[in-house]
């Protein structure tokens, strides 16, 4: 049996998460107001305030989190992230069912962790002037299997509370969350282990380039050197990693009119799309592309 899933959302973690939320919206993203983090530290434990909180960009399919610590000191799953480096490092899929999720892949001898609860509040409404909790149910891949990013599969119980129509609006004309591209040395082996994992073929593109279609989203498994020859420019953070991310946006050229007007350095692609480079997404490469 093969559980469908969707690229559900990126997370980009930030020691300083008033810079990044300043970044982001500097880049065209309406982001949402600051939602600070509550939940359970591991499988079965009660739900506790957690130490971080974000703002999220929701788009008519997916969204992107600008996660970062509020109180380093308590609990916090954010403090490893940016100890290692600051960049895109949560890559979630969306499953309908967390619990028959797992019964399959754990049948599959997939290493995954039961789903524990996690919420937040959040600003609900045109003016933002209620507030509603947003649950999610996460279940999280050993990171020693899948060190490739923060890994895991979620179930929305209240995508209302998310994905409200007037958020979905940006001035940088971004429709969807679309790719993720995860930089490995072995990359041929991990897309294989990808491939087995969502029961969907790689398929090889460009020279050390794999790709996987999801029932929404992209995910590329790319090698150093492939990934060089796409941004030749750039810097990667410590490999495996996710060494950038794509939206689909509904107009390059007035995607390109908005960056611009923020003074953003653009660097074409050769599907008439453009990237940013990750030291002005505070580590994270981005990609925009009508495709």
């Amino acid at each position: 049996m093969t559980v469908p899933v969707k690229l559900d959302h990126i997370g980009v973690a930030i020691r300083d998460l008033e810079r990044g939320r300043e970044t982001y919206e500097r880049l065209g993203f309406a982001l949402t107001p600051r939602s600070i983090h509550r939940g359970s530290p591991t499988p079965g434990s009660p739900v506790i305030p957690f130490g971080s909180g974000n703002h999220c960009a929701m788009f008519h399919q997916g969204y992107l989190e600008v996660v970062g610590l509020t109180d380093p000191t308590i609990f916090s799953n954010v403090k490893s992230l940016v100890t290692r480096y600051e960049g895109a490092h949560i890559v979630a899929f969306g499953v309908a069912s967390a619990d028959r999720t797992y019964t399959t892949l754990s049948s599959r001898g997939i290493p995954i962790q039961p789903a524990r609860q996690l919420e937040r509040d959040a600003a609900y409404g045109p003016t933002g002037s209620e507030t509603r909790r947003a649950a999610f149910r996460n279940m999280y891949f050993e990171p020693t299997a899948y060190p490739e990013s923060r890994l895991l599969y979620i179930e929305h119980l209240t995508r209302d509370v998310l994905w409200q129509p007037h958020l979905l609006d940006h001035p940088n004309g971004v429709l969807a969350l679309s790719d993720i591209f995860l930089c490995a040395a072995e990359a041929r082996v991990t897309a294989d282990k990808y491939a087995l994992l969502f029961g969907v073929a790689a398929r090889p593109m460009l020279e050390g380039e794999w790709r996987i279609d999801l029932a929404h989203g992209h995910v590329w498994i790319i090698t150093p050197a492939a990934w060089a020859r796409r941004t030749p420019d750039f810097a990667t953070p410590p490999l495996p990693a996710p060494a950038g991310m794509g939206f689909k946006v509904r107009n390059v050229a007035a995607t390109r009119t908005c960056l611009a007007r923020s003074g953003i350095k653009l660097h074409d692609s050769p599907d008439g799309g453009v990237w940013i480079g990750p030291e002005q997404a505070c580590g994270a490469a981005i990609h925009f592309s009508e495709h």
